[in-house]
C-alpha cells in the first residue's frame, strides 16, 4: 500500500555549490506550466496500477516554492481527485527564504499544505556566503514569520553544519536564531563534499578543508545537546522534532513504507521493487507526454537485499532495530556495546549518539 507521494520541482533561482541533487536554473512559466501537467499526468498513470491511501505529500526540490501557489493548488486537487487521501494528510512544501511571502503562504495553506520546511542553513552571513546562498539572515525570519502569520504552526527549518573553521561558538549563536522562531522541528545536516559538486571540487583541490571526525562529533554534540535542553528531540541521524512533530514523510523511508516520487530523478519504492525516474528534464517531459512512465531503472529487492535496507534505515533512528535482525552478528554487537557505540534494550539495538557518527561502517559491518 502506497502511504506517501514525494513530487520533485527541479528549478532553481540558483545552482547550490554543495547541492548533488537534481535541479535546473530555469525561470519559464511556459516550462513550469508544462511540468505540472507532466507530473499530473505522471500520477494519473500510475493511478490504476497500484494501491493508495496517502497519508503524506511532500513537494521537495529544487526549490518548489519558485512556483507560484495556484500550480501547488492544481496538483494537490488533481491527486485528490484520482488517488484515495486520507483526511489527517500531512502536507509538506520546501521554500527557500524570499521566495513566499504572506500572500503565497495563506494561499497554499489554504490549499491544504499543512507543514513547511524552510531552507535555512544558517543564520550567520560568513556561512550563507560561503554556502553559495543569495538569501540573507532575515530574509528567513520574515519567511518564517510570514508562514507562522498565515496560519501554519508545522514549521521545519534546514540546517547545515561543518562549516571549513566552524567553531562551537559560532554553531550556538546560530542554534540560538533558529531556535529563537516558532519552528516546531529542525534538520541538521553535515556539509558533505558530493565529487559532482563546486563544493567536492574545491575540496578534491585542496582548496577548502573540512573539519576532521574528531571535530564533527563536537559539533554534533552540541547541536543535539543544544536542541534537546530546548524540547527538540532528536529521533533520526539528522532530525530533532517537538512532541508529535516528528515528519511522517520522511519516516516513511525510514521506516520502508511504500512511497510514490514522481517528477524529473524521484524515485519510488512499491511492490518490493526500487524504480527511479529519469534525470533529464525534457526527456521526462516527453516521456510523460507520449503516455510512458518515465522511469530509468527498477530493482528488484530480495530478501537479504530487504534485511540489508533495514539494518541500514533502522539504524538512523533512535528506536533502532530488532535484535533477530542481526542475531549471527551478537558478538559483534556486545563489542560496539562495551565501546559506548551502541545499546541493547527491550530487544532492540540502537546507536549511541558516538556510535551515529560511524554508522556507514557499523552497517557494513552488520550486513
Amino acid at each position: 500500500m502506497v502511504k506517501g507521494i514525494y513530487i520533485h520541482i527541479p528549478f532553481c533561482s540558483l545552482k547550490c555549490p554543495y547541492c548533488d541533487f537534481t535541479s535546473v536554473e530555469l525561470n519559464s512559466d511556459e516550462i513550469y506550466t508544462r511540468y505540472v501537467k507532466a507530473v499530473k499526468k505522471e500520477i494519473q498513470l500510475y493511478a490504476s496500477q497500484l494501491d493508495f491511501c496517502i497519508n503524506t505529500i511532500y513537494f521537495g526540490g529544487g526549490t518548489p516554492s519558485i512556483l507560484p501557489p495556484q500550480m501547488i493548488d492544481e496538483i494537490l486537487q488533481f491527486i485528490n481527485a484520482h488517488i484515495p487521501v486520507e483526511r489527517d494528510v500531512e502536507i509538506t512544501i520546501e521554500v527557500n527564504p524570499a521566495t513566499y511571502r504572506y500572500g503565497e503562504f495563506k494561499a497554499i495553506y489554504r490549499a491544504g499544505v499543512n507543514r513547511v520546511s524552510v531552507g535555512a542553513q544558517s543564520f550567520i552571513r560568513e556561512n550563507l556566503s560561503f554556502l553559495g546562498r543569495n538569501h540573507f539572515p532575515e530574509d528567513t525570519v520574515k519567511t518564517v514569520m510570514d508562514a507562522f502569520d498565515a496560519g501554519f504552526r508545522n514549521i521545519s527549518l534546514d540546517m547545515i553544519y561543518g562549516l571549513p573553521g566552524q567553531t562551537g561558538d559560532s554553531l550556538e549563536k546560530d542554534l540560538h536564531f533558529f531556535t529563537s522562531l516558532p519552528v516546531t522541528h529542525i534538520s541538521a545536516y553535515m556539509l558533505t563534499p558530493y565529487e559532482n559538486t563546486a563544493l567536492g571540487q574545491m575540496i578534491k583541490s585542496g582548496e577548502v578543508k573540512l573539519p576532521d571526525d574528531d571535530r564533527l562529533y563536537g559539533l554534533f554534540s552540541i547541536i543535539d545537546d543544544f536542541l534537546n535542553d530546548r524540547g527538540f528531540y532528536r529521533y533520526e541521524l539528522s532530525n530533532w522534532a517537538k512532541e508529535g512533530y516528528r515528519c511522517r514523510h520522511n519516516l516513511h523511508y525510514w521506516k520502508r513504507n511504500e512511497f510514490l516520487g514522481v517528477g524529473v530523478s524521484a524515485w519510488s519504492f512499491y511492490k518490493n521493487k526500487r524504480a527511479g525516474n529519469t534525470k533529464n528534464l525534457f526527456q521526462y517531459l516527453k516521456s510523460v507526454e507520449e503516455n510512458r512512465l518515465p522511469v530509468e531503472f527498477v530493482d528488484e529487492i530480495d530478501r537479504e537485499e530487504e534485511r540489508k535496507e533495514e539494518i541500514m534505515l533502522g539504524l538512523r533512528l533512535t528506536e533502532g532495530i530488532p535484535l533477530q535482525l542481526i542475531e549471527e552478528k551478537l558478538g559483534f554487537v556486545e563489542g560496539l556495546v562495551e565501546e559506548g557505540l551502541g545499546v541493547i534494550e527491550n530487544g532492540r539495538f540502537r546507536l549511541t549518539r558516538k556510535g551515529l557518527m560511524v554508522s556507514n561502517s557499523i552497517s557494513a559491518s552488520l550486513i
